[in-house]
């Protein structure tokens, strides 16, 4: 009791003076207003729908004007200095009216949101204001929004789709917040002020997908996978509407971030069979035998369209050396891989090129994936041109740039080529939908739904093997084709003797996204 009984005094003695003989300073800074930052990134990264796709660290801050607080009065604003010290010293318990008049200038203060909201009911004190500021939470690395969170921070490589959306962000500045004071010194009216130039980017990402697939990678099924990558692209236009990982501290391993890529394994007989229909070296009704050479079991003797189904690497090393490595290697290229799709580069940021094989591996290893690197995101848009009825779409992932007031000032498409006749890609298609129904894509199957796929197995020179799953799905009225790619599964099993592959992994995790999308 003692202490407030103080407190008054000297308040009211403090006070009491400043108000009867202001300075000059004081008296100008009645004309004051201050300007606070309050963000620390220049533009938005919105999602298709317009939603921010950042994620914050919001900051509470306590601003403390000194000038114009030294002319509160004892009439008008003691209870509330009373209380602003109460509340203050709950949660910081040096805070000391004495030493703030000893201060010159401003006063910061991070506070919790709840003194935040309490500070905020006090409207009468002179010379304080309140704001939030955002910084951006970059735990996540390797979502999508954080690794473009940074474009105005580094030097860009020319040619680079950073460097690219650099030229269009340059001149923005950060997003600030004006507060005034009114006549009686209190800070009564604010007004956010946005950079008229500034731009912002909207992505191809749809959010409400993103963490629906979160939601399915978080389920106690999936605790045993340390990694899982996800990618999902609409088929007929190339937009990315999904791009996420399990684990997004780690370098992002759809798009083989600082890696050479991975081996696709058997996903790759899906081009190996469109171009050797495509070439007419093959009908999916004719005959091949099985001699074991690569294959674990003997599968005997299968037509091609099951060769497929059941994934076996003898029929398709014979089938990749009648279509020759120069014919596959061409079909490949010009469906993206080997080469970047996004041009992300940057230090330790560098989107995987990928490596082509080599012709002297023999066409038994090129045919079915091996002996190669790739990145998802390359394997993702080459399967999607079977879906998209034999036209290959380049994966994109931003749509537009914005202006201030979401007004697009650049709108950005995709390169288009047709690879494929539509009968060569309903023929592989069909064949697909045949894996999930009784192949080794199994895992995949919902009944009454459209699904096709593929599922691919490598093994690594370090002894892991990697899982995949590639195909295609409806949602919403529209085709989507996607990717669940599992790094690193042999070490990570449940403890069984049971090798697990893609069909295993990457299958039911495809499975459970698509009966999520489609709440089922």
């Amino acid at each position: 009791m003692a202490f407030f009984i103080t407190l008054i005094i000297v308040l009211t003695m403090r006070l009491y003076v400043l108000q009867v003989h202001p300075s000059e300073k004081v008296q100008v800074s009645y004309q004051n207003h201050q300007m606070e930052n309050i963000s620390d990134i220049k533009y938005m990264i919105l999602d298709t729908n317009g939603k921010d796709l950042m994620k914050y660290d919001k900051k509470y801050i306590l601003v403390i004007d000194i000038k114009p607080f030294s002319l509160n009065n004892y009439e008008e604003t003691l209870e509330d200095l009373m209380a602003l010290n109460f509340i203050m010293k709950s949660e910081k318990p040096e805070f000391n009216y004495s030493e703030i008049m000893k201060s010159q200038g401003k006063i910061y203060y991070n506070i919790s949101e709840e003194t935040y909201n309490k500070i905020n009911k006090l409207k009468n004190i002179k010379g304080i204001y309140t704001y939030v500021s955002d910084k951006v939470d970059t735990k996540k690395a390797w979502s999508v929004s954080s690794f473009l969170s940074d474009i105005l921070d580094e030097n860009q490589i020319e040619g680079s789709l950073q460097y690219e959306l650099k030229e269009y962000l340059k001149n923005n500045d950060l997003p600030k917040k004006n507060f005034y004071l009114n006549d009686k010194s209190v800070y009564a009216k604010q007004s956010v002020n946005i950079n008229k130039d500034n731009k912002n980017l909207k992505l191809t990402i749809d959010k409400d997908i993103e963490d629906k697939i979160r939601s399915v990678l978080e389920k106690d099924e999936y605790k045993y996978l340390k990694n899982v990558g996800v990618s999902i692209l609409e088929s007929d236009t190339g937009k990315i509407r999904a791009l996420v990982q399990k684990d997004e501290s780690a370098a992002n391993i759809n798009l083989g971030i600082q890696e050479i890529g991975y081996e696709p394994g058997s996903i790759y007989k899906i081009i190996t069979l469109a171009s050797a229909l495509e070439m007419g070296l093959v009908n999916v009704n004719d005959i091949f035998t099985c001699n074991s050479n690569i294959c674990r079991v003997n599968h005997g003797t299968l037509t091609v369209r099951n060769a497929l189904v059941k994934s076996c690497n003898d029929i398709f090393g014979k089938i990749g050396s009648l279509v020759g490595y120069d014919k596959l290697m061409e079909y490949s290229k010009k469906q993206g891989l080997y080469s970047r799709v996004l041009n992300l580069e940057g230090e330790n940021k560098n989107e995987t090129s990928g490596i082509q094989p080599k012709e002297e591996a023999g066409m038994n290893n090129i045919s079915i994936g091996q002996c190669m690197n790739v990145s998802p995101i390359q394997m993702l848009g080459a399967v999607n041109t079977i879906v998209n009825n034999g036209v290959y779409v380049k994966p994109y992932l931003v749509e537009s740039i914005l202006d201030k007031d979401d007004n697009a000032v650049k709108e950005f498409k995709s390169d288009r080529k047709k690879i494929y006749s539509e009968i060569t890609s309903r023929l592989v298609k069909d064949a697909m939908k045949e894996v999930v129904l009784k192949g080794t894509g199994i895992k995949a199957y919902i009944p009454n739904f459209n699904i096709g796929g593929k599922t691919g197995s490598a093994t690594s020179s370090d002894g892991n093997t990697h899982g995949w799953f590639v195909g295609y799905f409806n949602f919403n009225n529209k085709t989507y084709t996607m990717l669940v790619f599992v790094p690193n599964i042999e070490s990570q099993n449940l403890g069984t003797d049971v090798e697990l592959g893609g069909g295993d992994t990457a299958a039911p995790i495809f499975r459970d996204i698509v009966k999520t999308l489609n709440n089922k």
